[in-house]
């Protein structure tokens, strides 16, 4: 058996279905390369009664050390937020039942579903993006321009520990146009010390904002209570 099961964004946000899962689960691994660490294992670790081992992503992908474990013995596999975000999760479940492995999903709260906490509704946001800190992808924009023509808001995921203002540097750097784009910037989602701002991104440049993960949220067309929602955090 191979569970996967998501951490969530913070302490206490695994489900009582996943932590009844990595109590019954042999061996359990974890990943942080796909987001930022803010879970604390050894909590969990003491609550369960599980060991819990780290791996990079080496072990994970290319040596497909959590298929090949879950083969011998009922396998726990823990990754931030809700398990199946990210396509490499997703990979993992499905070699695993083509090798006949019986799996086991338990979701649990992510980025997708904490960007309500902006007053922005969770219906009107378009195509996804990603920002790796490294790289300047030219279909980051084309995305974000195919979101605009449908009125539809633009989530822009950030590489793990990058900061909000430089990512929005770039962002204006890579089109200038943005740079007056009304942005919701999200700090810290689902934490108690989660912050939510409304600037407009060439200011997002020259602010500071406090410890990540950050996303940022460029706004389309926003219904009324979208308005007076995000007026709170103006």
């Amino acid at each position: 058996m191979l569970y996967i099961l998501g951490l969530g964004l913070e302490d206490g946000e695994i489900t009582q279905k996943g932590l009844e899962a990595l109590e019954e689960a042999d061996q359990a691994f974890a990943e942080f390369y796909t987001n930022t660490e803010t879970v604390d294992l050894d909590k969990l670790e003491e609550k369960s009664g599980t060991d819990i081992e780290r791996l990079d992503r080496e072990e994970v992908e290319r040596n497909d050390r959590i298929v090949k474990e879950a083969e011998e013995r009922d396998t726990a596999f823990l990754v931030s937020g809700d398990p199946l975000t990210a396509t490499t999760h997703y990979d993992i479940r499905h070699r695993a039942e083509q090798k006949g492995i019986e799996t086991k999903v338990c979701h649990a709260p992510s980025i997708f579903t904490s960007i309500a906490e902006t007053g922005l509704n969770v219906y009107k946001f378009g195509r996804t993006v990603t920002l790796p800190r490294e790289a300047r992808p030219g279909s980051l924009i084309d995305h974000i321009k195919k979101n605009d023509s449908i009125d539809l808001h633009t989530l822009i995921l950030l590489d793990i520990d990058y900061p909000a203002n430089e990512a929005a540097e770039k962002l204006v750097d890579m089109e200038p146009e943005l740079g007056e784009r009304e942005a919701v910037v999200l700090e810290r989602a689902n934490q108690d010390s989660q912050e939510v701002s409304v600037v407009k991104l060439g200011d997002a440049a020259e602010k500071g904002f406090g410890e990540t993960p950050h996303s940022i949220i460029l706004t389309g067309d926003k219904s009324h209570k979208e308005e007076e929602f995000i007026e709170t955090h103006g």
